[in-house]
């Protein structure tokens, strides 16, 4: 996880010089993400190695990747759970009720 850690960071750097050489980070990236295997990547990693092309156009995007990624460089951690708002829970057990109240009645 270490060496993964730094040849993010690495990236990271090269990609938040003044002037990013966008060719030379996704090509950085794609090296890296053909050395891991997938399911031992992170998804917030994954993603960021997998994006450059997307970061280069859209800058809002590259601020939420790259404080993600900066992230997991600084502690090893990542978020990559979606969290489910308690509306749609509750929408769910709604509708559970109503399909066995159907049902029975």
């Amino acid at each position: 996880m270490d060496e993964l850690q730094s040849r993010v960071a690495a990236i990271l750097a090269f990609e938040e010089q003044e002037s990013p050489d966008w060719p030379e980070v996704a090509r950085l990236s794609s090296q890296l993400q053909r050395e891991l295997p997938i399911d031992a990547t992170p998804e917030s990693v994954h993603h960021y190695l997998d994006d450059a092309d997307i970061r280069a156009r859209d800058e809002a995007y590259a601020i939420r990747q790259r404080r993600d990624v900066r992230r997991f460089i600084e502690s090893g951690e990542l978020d990559d759970d979606t969290p489910i708002p308690w509306w749609g829970c509750a929408l769910v057990l709604l509708l559970g009720a109503g399909l066995v109240k159907w049902l029975v009645g």
